[in-house]
């Protein structure tokens, strides 16, 4: 990085930043950090609000953020490859003008968690400009390729998502909307972490749910992991989500597990709302055979769904 460009890493006291800042100052000696619970004025005027921020801020004012994860395990864990492809995606042209190949497709498709590919007709000016700017609107988070369509009749773009090792095709480049629909259809997790804010648009997605309640980095990414192979099987009718039981402790019992638990697995219908059960004991993770043949039983009748006892109280009353 050169020393016209410097990376700003703000976070509170209580964050556990003595860690990660052992990592950053390693990485170039223009890195900075500043404590907010010190300087709370200057993190104020930098319009710092959430914890830990890393920043990009060049000199001729340009600034750009991460605008991924916050988690401290994972920002230790893979935080050299995460600042290198970070000042690439913003510092380097966007997007990549090479020619795929068959040589080169591989690595090529390797270089980011996450690679947008655009092959492009010559005619097609207008999806060479619309491809510019999703570039340009997501550069610091993805990298993007652009090639010739090569023997292609027609402009395309190809996704691969590294994390979770899919790939995705389209035709449809006609409008920024579509290419931005593309974009989500490679980014979104294989198996997200459920929130308040993404809730809604898995539930609504007429897919079953299967819920797995975990309270640590590591189970969630232990589950990820294990279940990843079978999310793929089923990706068509269902979504596999993690909830985490520190932050939604409320959630358990809506789904008809005890209060207090500190993991499980539910099926969830969302067409019907009936909710299956994993009865097996879930004190070591759960192999991907073992949820598949739980989801063969509840198809087979053999796990039938659980019964709210404050719906049936509901009903007695009525009657």
């Amino acid at each position: 990085m050169s020393i016209n460009r410097q990376v700003g890493a703000f976070y509170p006291g209580f964050y556990p930043c003595p860690v990660l800042c052992h990592y950053m100052s390693k990485l170039d000696p223009n890195i900075v950090s500043f404590d907010c619970s010190e300087h709370l004025k200057f993190c104020k005027d930098m319009d710092v609000t959430s914890f830990p921020a890393i920043r990009v801020y060049q000199r001729d004012g340009r600034m750009d953020r991460y605008r991924g994860e916050r988690k401290a395990k994972r920002y230790v864990h893979l935080l050299h490859t995460f600042m290198a492809l970070f000042l690439y995606r913003i510092l380097a042209p966007q997007p990549l003008e090479v020619e795929v190949n068959d040589d080169n497709i591989e690595s090529l498709s390797a270089i980011d968690a996450v690679v947008i590919m655009a092959h492009l007709r010559a005619e097609d000016w207008d999806f060479w400009d619309r491809f510019k700017a999703l570039a340009k609107a997501y550069r610091d988070r993805y990298s993007f390729i652009l090639s010739s369509a090569g023997g292609k009749k027609t402009s395309s773009m190809t996704c691969y998502n590294n994390i979770d090792d899919t790939k995705h095709e389209t035709l449809d480049v006609t409008t920024i909307d579509a290419l931005e629909s593309f974009v989500k259809l490679c980014s979104d997790p294989l198996i997200p972490e459920l929130t308040r804010r993404n809730e809604a648009e898995y539930t609504g997605s007429q897919k079953s749910l299967v819920h797995f309640f975990a309270s640590s980095e590591e189970t969630k990414e232990a589950f990820r992991k294990e279940i990843r192979p079978l999310a793929k099987k089923y990706v068509d009718f269902l979504h596999f989500t993690i909830t985490d039981i520190n932050e939604y402790p409320d959630m358990p019992p809506i789904l008809g597990l005890k209060a207090g638990s500190k993991t499980g697995l539910v099926l969830e219908n969302t067409n019907t709302g009936d909710k299956f059960h994993y009865k097996k004991s879930l004190a070591k993770l759960p192999t991907a055979a073992q949820v598949e043949k739980f989801l063969d039983d509840v198809i087979d009748g053999k796990v039938k769904a659980w019964e709210d006892p404050a719906a049936k109280g509901r009903e007695h009353e009525e009657l």
